[in-house]
């Protein structure tokens, strides 16, 4: 089974780019881990797709070469988070409207090669500035809450359990600066993704 791994710097986490087997330090890197633990009979490839930075323009400027020429079974997509904080970083305002057509073209490309795609949430937690953040973040994920449905996929509601369980746990334990998750907030998304690829397994 092959499984790519397409997102931006949540999942990229320090991968090498110019080796296309590396698979960072990050959440991947962990669930691979886990995955070959569990299940060592199985033939399991994994991919690291992840970039630092991108919106969802990028990764529909890059989906057919990062995913549908890999012809993979699985897709776990992570993105969104770029497509708010770039309004404060640097200016670069995406409406709902052309977020919504990003995001539901990534989907339609990946699911034309057969593949089933595991949609990942994108995350704030109340860390500095990021809390300006979460109006926009918030508008975001009900467009892909309303993608997902329409097109049947399985979602992985991050935002929603970060929130929960950061009510008694500092954010500080999950998240470095409010989007990029420390080794315990890695180790937990390993966890969430794992839960769902265990259903192809």
């Amino acid at each position: 089974m092959k499984i790519v791994f397409f997102g931006d710097s949540i999942t990229d986490s320090g991968r090498n780019p110019h080796d296309p087997a590396d698979l960072g330090v990050g959440f991947v890197k962990i669930a691979a881990g886990k995955l070959r633990l569990l299940y060592p009979d199985a033939e399991l490839e994994l991919l690291n797709r992840g970039v630092g930075g991108d919106r969802t323009e990028q990764l529909l400027a890059r989906v057919e070469k990062d995913v549908v020429e890999e012809h993979p079974d699985v897709v776990v997509l992570q993105v969104g988070i770029n497509d708010v904080w770039h309004r404060f970083l640097n200016g670069t305002v995406v409406t709902p409207e052309r977020f919504e057509h990003n995001y539901s073209e990534i989907v339609r490309r990946i699911k034309e090669t057969g593949a089933s795609v595991i949609v990942m949430q994108p995350f704030v937690l109340r860390m500095g500035d990021k809390p300006r953040l979460r109006p926009y973040l918030d508008s975001f994920n009900a467009i892909i809450r309303k993608i997902a449905e329409r097109e049947e996929l399985t979602v992985i509601p991050v935002d929603e359990i970060f929130m929960g369980v950061t009510q008694d746990i500092e954010p500080s334990q999950f998240t470095l600066d409010g989007v990029h998750p420390t080794h315990r907030g890695c180790r937990y998304l390993a966890d969430l993704v794992i839960k769902e690829l265990k259903k192809y397994l």
